[in-house]
């Protein structure tokens, strides 16, 4: 019987559920559990830039918190919204999928960030220091 995962790590380590390749963004960064009854939460591992949690024009640092599909998370000065980190999870979870909303959840302006053709998540824009692409 396979079992589903449903913790995932974030981070600049190429072997991360959802690596990040930006030099703010630490190692082993955060990491993600999906609970019972669909909650997320959000653990930050001793990041050397902290964490932050953007919701509702408001920004805090956390170290532990349940976070919302709707949310966006910054890692070191990486912004990224929880339904795109939902939708990157998708493949090694099919419950993420479940909770991605269906809404509009642009990151915000000068926060722009896209997938690798490695996986590794840049800045728009710019060389991945993961491969160089």
């Amino acid at each position: 019987m396979k079992t589903e995962k449903t913790r995932f790590t974030i981070g600049r380590e190429r072997t991360c559920d959802i690596p990040i390749a930006d030099d703010s963004v630490s190692r082993l960064h955060a990491e993600l559990s999906l609970l019972e009854g669909g909650k997320l939460f959000l653990t930050d591992c001793h990041s050397s830039n902290g964490t932050l949690l953007l919701r509702d024009g408001q920004s805090r640092r956390v170290a532990q918190e349940v976070v919302q599909p709707t949310d966006h998370i910054q890692f070191g000065s990486v912004v990224l919204s929880m339904s795109d980190i939902l939708a990157s999870i998708v493949t090694l979870s099919p419950a993420a999928g479940r909770m991605a909303p269906k809404a509009d959840t642009t990151p915000p302006a000068g926060a722009r960030v896209r997938r690798c053709e490695c996986g590794a998540i840049k800045p728009e824009g710019k060389r991945c220091p993961a491969c160089g692409i």
